[in-house]
């Protein structure tokens, strides 16, 4: 079943992805995006090219001029999108997907993703068979070469990473790319910034040798290898490049929740600001900062109120880390970059930082659909200081919550909870999970 939500398309290559089918959703693209000119590229797994080449040629029959990166991260489209000023780009990807998925993610002029308006007024044309002459002018494509090395040069450029710091310290690092489209620009990234690197998963053929999303249950081989070789800290992306996850010096995989926590202590020893993260997101965020704005979850919210508050870093707790001083996408570059800065500035094993910032456990649940699930009837199940029914339903106490909502990218209903104690939260999920039986 081909999914659509406000993250573009996901659905099995076998089954869902087609020349046909590319045709229609790239014709409403071009029609409601008057799109002349395109970026694509793709993460890696195996089914990436033949689609991404349906892609391409359905963008040529049109009359669409297209730079193909081909293997890319979904940051570097969107820096590209952005900073050359195409019409718009394109990802082939699934994300964190298993490798049998793939998918398409749709970028507008300024690099960011569609709003959940603009994909419906993409999806509605779909539907409504919209379709175009093909055109009578011959397009070009060329080949993006350059791409991995202009991103990893803006990162460069911002104020809060200090690049020679970085590089005196010869930091040692492993990266996990789970052989998908960071495969060649993280290494990259790491050479250029001194680091002495080891590398697993970083062939870029889309064998997922790992379960493709970063979380910390996933990274045994990361942790194994991080303390054969006596690493200061660990890396590990989801096969598009935008989210990263880290296992510390001691070879624990801490968890993606870090991530932003720890890029925005780096932030604020440069600039004292807010933050806009999304509901899910760990309080860790909140212990460190002067004022943590929430939104719905999905990298278009978050993007959009840093946009309508004039606020330069935000993210997901996720992994995801969003600098607008680079652009406005989660992008591991960033996050890597900031990270080693911090490490570099503190001067202390990474374990040693992350002991001062106040420890919660926070898990993730998920039970199948059920359509019959009406939100607003959960309001009486806890009694707690504050409900949120922005995006499904938030329950919050001063030091714990429970979160449930539907997904955008799997047929499932999501269940994020966090509290001081593993007992806390376990009984958090255990009532809303018996509430609904």
């Amino acid at each position: 079943m081909l999914i659509r939500s406000a993250s573009g398309l996901r659905g099995i290559f076998k089954d869902d992805f087609s020349p046909q089918m590319i045709d229609r959703y790239l014709a409403s693209f071009i029609s409601n995006q008057n799109i002349s000119s395109c970026v694509v590229g793709r993460d890696g797994r195996p089914s990436g090219s033949d689609i991404a080449q349906w892609v391409i040629d359905t963008l040529v029959k049109y009359g669409v001029n297209v730079h193909n990166c081909d293997l890319a991260t979904t940051p570097t489209i969107q820096l590209m999108t952005e900073k050359d000023h195409y019409d718009g780009g394109i990802v082939v990807t699934a994300s964190h997907n298993p490798t049998e998925y793939n998918g398409l993610k749709f970028l507008q002029r300024d690099g960011t993703f569609l709003s959940p308006d603009q994909c419906e007024t993409l999806f509605v044309s779909v539907d409504n068979n919209l379709t175009l002459n093909e055109s009578d002018t011959i397009a070009s494509v060329l080949n993006y070469t350059s791409a991995n090395q202009e991103h990893i040069s803006k990162v460069f450029d911002t104020k809060s990473i200090d690049v020679h710091s970085i590089r005196s310290k010869k930091f040692k690092v492993v990266i996990d790319a789970v052989n998908g489209g960071a495969s060649n620009i993280l290494p990259q990234l790491c050479k250029d910034l001194g680091c002495d690197i080891e590398m697993i998963n970083c062939d870029g053929d889309g064998n997922f040798t790992r379960v493709a999303e970063p979380l910390a249950e996933n990274l045994k081989d990361l942790e194994k290898k991080v303390l054969e070789v006596g690493a200061d800290i660990g890396f590990a992306t989801d096969p598009d490049g935008d989210r990263l996850s880290i296992v510390s010096n001691t070879g624990k995989a801490i968890g993606e929740e870090y991530t932003l926590v720890l890029a925005f202590k780096n932030f604020i020893s440069y600039k004292n600001s807010k933050i806009v993260t999304n509901l899910s997101t760990s309080r860790m965020i909140d212990d460190i900062s002067s004022g943590s704005i929430r939104t719905k979850i999905g990298e278009a919210h978050v993007v959009g109120k840093m946009k309508e508050l004039a606020i330069d870093i935000g993210g997901e707790g996720n992994g995801g880390v969003i600098l607008r001083e680079v652009h406005l996408g989660r992008d591991s570059l960033v996050a890597i970059s900031m990270i080693l800065n911090l490490l570099s500035n503190d001067g202390r094993p990474l374990n040693e930082i992350i002991a001062e910032i106040p420890q919660y456990i926070f898990l993730k649940d998920k039970i199948k659909i059920d359509d019959s699930i009406n939100f607003d009837t959960l309001a009486t199940v806890f009694d707690c200081d504050e409900i949120n029914t922005e995006d499904g339903i938030k329950f919050s106490w001063p030091k714990k919550w429970i979160h449930i909502r539907k997904s955008n990218t799997e047929p499932i209903i999501r269940i994020f909870a966090e509290a001081e104690s593993l007992s806390e939260v376990n009984d958090l999920i255990q009532t809303l999970k018996d509430y609904l039986k």
